[in-house]
């Protein structure tokens, strides 16, 4: 059941006061203020050398699930978790933060687990969690198996500090229920318990912008020989990760690091911290436009070991206009000028850091404390602010407002109809658009399909966690659709702030509401490393161009990369999605230069956009500009050979939202929207079908125009 205002504010003290008792106990998670996003089930179960055992659906040990509840079940006269996913929070007493192999024997009941079991904990080096399966084997009521534990660390690195989580592995196997283990015992082992260390020293620094002397907050590793991070100080930030509280998180490889070790922390421009003596590796970001410091420093005993570190600008985007944002980030704040926020966006250096308030059929999560001009809290050129994802469904996709005056929660009976929250958001002077369009999540297509031919939405996030994605974009564009590219984060859920951001161009001096101006406008671009400049007659991204049949067009693009970042591979001339020219960056340069003149023949859009060397599915260093339009004739600026078969595509999909089932699971909170989700879709899917029509009547219209205007 939602909680209401006073009953959250309530919740929201009671939290704070469990987050400072947490904290005072060794071991002990710290709890943020937040409502928590997550399922997360206590369970009634006690084991040996374990403190708390739960039921979840995210652990922070690698991989998210589908979630159902756990619950504990007896077994043929033993008890066993039963669910997607069982975690566990090593007593400190028998082990914390140690550096050794640790024996995991795990009893399981084959008839009610979909195999294989996914093992993961929290390990010294990398990532900072390891993995591994154990394979079902059937022909028992019970079996048990034993793995090893590498370099395992138990330091409350996951959700609620849990150290270890058994789950599903991706491959489901049997008629099971997907997500199906049943836990029936797990006993830990130290086999060579290794002695702690006894001699420490200190490490002492302050980071630099190289070229101002302004100190900056920034990224930061630490690791000795081993790839082992120390566990930071108080120095080090207290970041929000949903509802907990922690100052070491994971860099995922798809974000660029200096270091092989990937468990970082941030610092607001100086740090000191006690370590065991030796030589530590050191490593240090403050976003793509700066390069990455990278050194080595030697600690001796009761001495003091300073660093200073100077970063050096790659390229000074901000000089040319441009600022880099991010339009999905999930911190809630209880005040406006929350400085650990601020920090945590101002280390990544982020320009407009877009804290979104997340919704779904039953209430908010990860609140905002006031909105447009109140809610902004802006800080040496670094600005958080106030924006909403809601609604949000796993039906019909996730949207997201910005630069709102009032958060807009639309009730549970209306919930599925999007359309009339789009309206309001543009009434208040938001931006507004579609989350997810990277991966196809949430079943956004459906979102698109309806909301696009109305005019609803501003801009699509095809940018995030790695994956560029443009089919959806492309499509709109030929069908002559106006629609600015951004790209988001999604913290906690996916990267660290900024690891994929928008750039959006101010002219003259920047401030917020000119940067959303620019945004909507579509004076932009999306990368997670390359930067574009791109003009067409000298008409930057966003601009649209009326010419005379036959005019020439004289494209100037240009991409460059931070080395650090990754090796910039070729810069491509894109119009109305075809390729029509590529310029590679040859000989290891970091920048790529296309000048050509075409001919304005019929009206067109173009755009250009960037690669890097790094190229695979789930992990591709991209830039893409948004599109600069060119009328002709004042014809639409479509590929008219290929509208109708984008029509009968978009005309298909829109068909699901009348066909297709809802599937409550595939909402991420189905442990708390299921109910009313299935209540509320058939009832609202009516209210919907004269939306449904009218959009389905416009593609058609769109397809009828187009064999018209053949030649």
């Amino acid at each position: 059941m939602p909680l209401n205002a006073k009953d959250r504010t309530a919740s929201r003290h009671l939290l704070a006061l469990a987050a400072l008792l947490a904290a005072t106990s060794l071991g002990a998670p710290a709890v943020a203020h937040n409502v928590e996003a997550r399922y997360i089930q206590p369970l009634p179960w006690q084991l040996p050398h374990f403190s708390r055992i739960y039921g979840m659906g995210y652990a922070e040990l690698g991989h998210d699930f589908d979630v159902s509840h756990t619950q504990m079940k007896t077994i043929a006269g033993r008890r066993c978790a039963v669910g997607n996913m069982v975690a566990f929070d090593v007593d400190t007493a028998f082990a914390y933060d140690i550096d050794e192999p640790v024996e995991l024997t795990v009893t399981y009941a084959p008839g009610s687990t979909t195999g294989p079991l996914m093992v993961q904990w929290n390990q010294n080096g990398g990532v900072g969690r390891g993995e591994a399966r154990i394979k079902v084997e059937p022909g028992a009521t019970f079996r048990t198996a034993t793995l090893t534990l590498d370099r395992a660390r138990f330091a409350k690195f996951g959700t609620r500090g849990v150290d270890l989580a058994i789950s599903t592995a991706d491959d489901k196997e049997g008629g099971l229920p997907d997500g199906q283990v049943a836990v029936c015992g797990v006993r830990l082992e130290r086999p060579a318990k290794r002695a702690t260390p006894t001699d420490f020293g200190t490490i002492e620094f302050e980071v630099r912008d190289g070229g101002t002397g302004a100190q900056v907050p920034a990224r930061v590793g630490i690791y000795d020989a081993t790839g082992r991070a120390p566990l930071p100080s108080t120095d080090a930030l207290l970041v929000e990760r949903f509802a907990d509280k922690v100052r070491h998180l994971a860099v995922d490889p798809r974000a660029f690091w200096p270091s092989e070790s990937r468990v970082a922390f941030y610092v607001n421009g100086r740090y000191s911290g006690r370590v065991p003596v030796g030589r530590y590796e050191v490593a240090v970001t403050h976003g793509p436009e700066f390069h990455a410091y990278h050194g080595h420093i030697d600690v001796h005993k009761d001495e003091v070991a300073h660093l200073s570190v100077a970063l050096e600008r790659f390229a000074d985007l901000p000089a040319r206009g441009w600022y880099s944002g991010d339009d999905h980030i999930h911190l809630a704040r209880d005040v406006t000028r929350d400085q650990a926020v601020w920090t945590q966006v101002a280390a990544e250096d982020v320009h407009v850091g877009n804290l979104l308030q997340m919704g779904n059929i039953t209430g908010v999560y990860f609140e905002q404390p006031a909105w447009g001009r109140a809610g902004r809290f802006e800080q040496g050129g670094y600005l958080i602010a106030s924006g909403q994802e809601d609604p949000r469904t796993g039906h019909i996709g996730h949207t997201i407002h910005q630069n709102l005056t009032a958060p807009i929660h639309p009730s549970a009976e209306r919930y599925f109809l999007y359309d009339r929250v789009f309206d309001q958001s543009h009434r208040q002077g938001g931006i507004s658009g579609y989350a997810h369009i990277n991966a196809g999540w949430f079943n956004a297509r459906r979102g698109l399909a309806l909301d696009i031919p109305t005019g609803k939405v501003d801009f699509l996030e095809i940018f995030q966690a790695g994956k560029l994605s443009l089919d959806s974009w492309y499509d709109f564009l030929n069908l002559g659709y106006r629609i600015a590219p951004s790209a988001g984060s999604d913290f906690p859920y996916t990267d660290l702030p900024g690891v994929v951001r928008v750039y959006t161009h101010v002219d003259g001096q920047n401030d917020p509401d000119a940067w959303y101006v620019s945004l909507r406008a579509g004076h932009t671009y999306v990368t997670n490393g390359p930067f574009l400049e791109f003009t067409v007659n000298g008409h930057p991204m966003g601009d649209e161009i009326h010419v005379a049949r036959g005019a020439p067009l004289d494209v100037v693009a240009s991409a460059e990369m931070n080395p650090d970042v990754d090796e910039l591979d070729r810069l491509e001339l894109v119009v109305l999605g075809d390729v029509v020219a590529t310029e590679r960056a040859s000989g290891g340069a970091d920048h790529a230069r296309i000048t050509t003149r075409l001919v304005a023949d019929h009206s067109q859009w173009l755009a250009v956009r960037a690669y890097g060397a790094r190229q695979s599915e789930w992990n591709t260093t991209a830039a893409h500009s948004a599109a600069i339009y060119v009328v002709v004739d004042d014809q639409p600026t479509w590929k008219r050979t290929d509208v109708p078969c984008i029509v009968e595509r978009e005309r298909a999909i829109l068909d699901e939202l009348v066909t297709k089932p809802l599937v409550p699971s595939e909402d991420l909170e189905a442990f708390v929207t299921r109910k009313l989700l299935v209540r509320e879709w058939p009832r609202q899917q009516k209210l919907l079908l004269p939306r449904i029509r009218a959009a389905d009547a416009i593609y058609k219209d769109l397809a009828t125009r187009a064999q018209v205007a053949a030649p």
